[in-house]
C-alpha cells in the first residue's frame, strides 16, 4: 500500500518492531514520497490507436447515424476516447469466391488488386469510410498493414494460410508483385484519398505457424530470411514511387516481445530500411525473461518502438476487472516496454463471435456479410475496457512525454508542455487490490495552489469527474484511492511555477 503515515505513528511502529513483525525497510519505502517531476523523463509518447481490422468492414456497412455514433465514440477529443493512431488492413482476400468462408464475420479483407492484374479501389470503401471519418475527428498518424498477401499470390491460393502452419504462403516469384501491390496502395491513398501513411508494415505475427488454410482470419507465415528479403524488396519500390521518406518501413509485429527480439536479431540488410519496430503483446508477462530488452534494441538501432496490438477480455464486458487488467497491461507495455505508442487490436467487437468479451464496444457483427447486419438500431454496448481506455486517451496525447515513475509499477504520469511553457501533468494510477489505498507524490515546491481534476472508473463509475483536489505550495498530493479502481489526476502548472518542478 502506498501510505503516508504521521512520524508519531512512525515511531510507534518502530518501537513494535520485533512484536509484531514489521519490517523497518518496508515501512520507510512506504513513507517516502513518490516524486514526479518534469526534469526525468522516459520516452516521448506518440498516442493511442486501433486497427481498423475488421470492425470498420462491419461498421462501414451501418447507416451513416451509426457510423457517426461509432466514430465519435473511438476518435472524437470531446466525446469520446480521442484515438489519435489508425491502422489500415490492406486486405487480401477474393471477395467473389466461396474459399473465405472458412473466416469470421467480416474478417475476409478485399485484395483491391485482382487476380487479372487490375484495381478495383471501391471494394474496401468500407473501411477507407471509417479511416476517413477518424482522420475528421482528429486522427493524426495512419500506419497500412498486411495479414496476408492477395490469395492468387499465395502457395496455398488462400488468404488464410498454407497447408503447413509453419511455412511460408507467399510465392517467391511474387515477392515483388506483393510490395508493389502495398506501395501502389500507399500512392493511392495519399494521391486521391489525401491519407498519407507514415509506416507500411508488409507482416502480421509472421513467425507464427497457426496461419493454416481454412483458418478464420487472414494470415501467412514468413520466415526471417524470407522477411529480410521483402523489407528491401519494400523500401525499393517506396522510393521508386516516389513515396520515401515520408512513407516508412515498420517490422515485424510478431506476436510478443521475446518473438520480436528474436526476430530482430535474424534480420540482416533489412535493418538499415525500418523506421519502426511494431510488437504485439500477446505474452504473459513483461517480466519474461528476454536476452535483450526489446527498448534497448530499438534504442540503439535508431528505430521508433510501438506496441501495435493488444487484446483480451476474460470477464463480462461490464466488469470492472476487464478494465484493471487492461490497465494493468497498459501499465507494463509503457513503463516495463518502453513504447512509444499504444496500440489496440479491434476497438469494436463481435458479441456474438470469438473475442465477444474483448474490445472497448461490442456489437453484432451478423454472420458473413452485410446482408445478416441487424436493422436498423443496431445495439452499442460500451464496456469497463472504453471506459478505463478513456482515463488514459482522453488526457496523455500525442505530443506528451512519459515521466519516470520506476518505484510505483500502478502510476503512469505524463506532462506535455506548450508555446508557452505552461506545463500540464496528468498521472493515471491504478489500485486492483480489495481494499483501498493512498498516493503521496511529491511533484515539487510550487509558488501557488492548483486544483487538480480528478476522474475514475470502478464498478459504479465510468470515466466520472470528482471532485477535484488541492495541490498545496509544497506539491505533495495524497488521495485515497477505492478498491477496484483506474484514477486519473489531471492540471497545469503555469509557467513560472513549472520550474520548480524540474528538479
Amino acid at each position: 500500500m502506498r501510505t503516508c503515515l504521521g512520524w508519531a505513528l512512525v515511531q510507534a511502529l518502530v518501537c513494535a518492531v520485533g512484536v509484531s513483525g514489521f519490517s523497518l525497510s518496508d515501512l520507510i519505502s512506504d513513507l517516502v514520497p513518490l516524486k514526479i517531476t518534469t526534469g526525468s523523463t522516459a520516452q516521448n509518447f506518440e498516442g493511442w490507436g486501433t486497427s481498423l481490422a475488421w470492425f470498420a468492414e462491419y461498421v462501414g456497412c451501418l447507416e451513416d447515424s451509426q457510423q457517426e455514433k461509432v466514430a465519435d465514440l473511438l476518435f472524437d477529443a470531446e466525446t469520446g476516447l480521442g484515438l489519435q493512431i489508425v491502422r489500415y488492413n490492406i486486405g487480401g482476400s477474393n471477395t467473389t469466391l466461396n474459399a473465405t468462408n472458412s473466416m469470421r464475420p467480416f474478417a475476409a479483407v478485399p485484395s483491391m488488386l485482382l487476380a487479372n492484374g487490375t484495381y478495383n479501389w471501391t471494394l474496401d470503401s468500407k473501411q477507407a469510410g471509417v479511416m476517413l471519418a477518424a482522420q475528421d475527428r482528429g486522427a493524426l498518424i495512419f500506419e497500412a498493414f498486411s495479414n496476408s498477401p492477395p490469395w492468387f499470390m499465395t502457395i496455398s491460393g488462400d488468404p488464410s494460410g498454407n497447408v503447413n502452419g509453419a511455412s511460408d504462403n507467399l510465392a517467391p516469384a511474387n515477392y515483388d508483385a506483393f510490395v508493389d501491390y502495398l506501395t501502389k496502395v500507399v500512392q493511392y491513398y495519399g494521391e486521391e484519398v489525401n491519407i498519407t501513411f507514415r509506416t507500411v508494415e508488409p507482416f502480421n505475427e509472421p513467425s507464427s505457424t497457426e496461419w493454416q488454410l481454412g483458418n478464420i482470419q487472414e494470415g501467412c507465415h514468413y520466415d526471417a530470411v524470407t522477411q529480410d528479403s521483402i523489407l528491401q524488396k519494400l523500401a525499393i519500390s517506396l522510393d521508386a514511387k516516389g513515396l520515401s521518406p515520408e512513407t516508412g518501413i515498420s517490422a515485424s509485429d510478431e506476436d510478443e516481445y521475446g518473438t520480436s527480439i528474436a526476430t530482430f536479431l535474424q534480420y540482416g540488410s533489412a535493418l538499415s530500411v525500418i523506421d519502426q519496430i511494431g510488437t504485439h503483446a500477446y505474452q504473459e508477462t513483461l517480466e519474461t525473461v528476454v536476452s535483450i530488452p526489446l527498448e534497448l534494441l530499438a534504442s540503439n538501432a535508431g528505430k521508433r518502438l510501438w506496441m501495435t496490438e493488444y487484446a483480451g477480455g476474460s470477464y463480462n464486458v461490464s466488469d470492472i476487472q476487464t478494465g484493471l487488467a487492461l490497465s494493468t497491461q497498459i501499465l507494463g507495455d509503457l513503463k516495463n516496454g518502453g513504447v512509444q505508442a499504444w496500440i489496440y487490436w479491434q476497438a469494436v467487437e463481435n458479441i456474438y463471435g470469438p473475442g465477444g468479451l474483448w474490445g472497448f464496444l461490442q456489437m453484432p457483427f451478423g454472420d458473413y456479410g452485410p446482408q445478416d447486419v441487424p436493422w436498423p438500431n443496431i445495439p452499442i454496448q460500451i464496456s469497463k475496457q472504453y471506459y478505463t481506455m478513456m482515463q488514459y486517451s482522453k488526457f496523455i496525447k500525442n505530443g506528451w512525454t512519459i515521466l519516470n515513475t520506476d518505484s510505483d509499477v500502478w502510476t503512469l504520469a505524463a506532462m506535455y508542455q506548450d508555446e508557452d511553457s505552461n506545463t500540464e501533468i496528468a498521472v493515471v494510477t491504478t489500485n486492483t487490490e480489495s481494499s483501498s489505498t493512498n498516493t503521496n507524490w511529491q511533484f515539487g515546491s510550487m509558488t501557488s495552489q492548483y486544483i487538480v481534476e480528478v476522474y475514475r472508473t470502478s464498478a459504479t463509475e465510468n470515466c466520472t469527474q470528482l471532485t477535484g483536489v488541492v495541490l498545496p505550495t509544497n506539491g505533495v498530493l495524497q488521495y485515497t484511492l477505492p478498491s477496484n479502481s483506474v484514477t486519473t489526476f489531471h492540471f497545469t502548472i503555469e509557467a513560472e511555477a513549472a520550474v520548480a518542478t524540474a528538479g
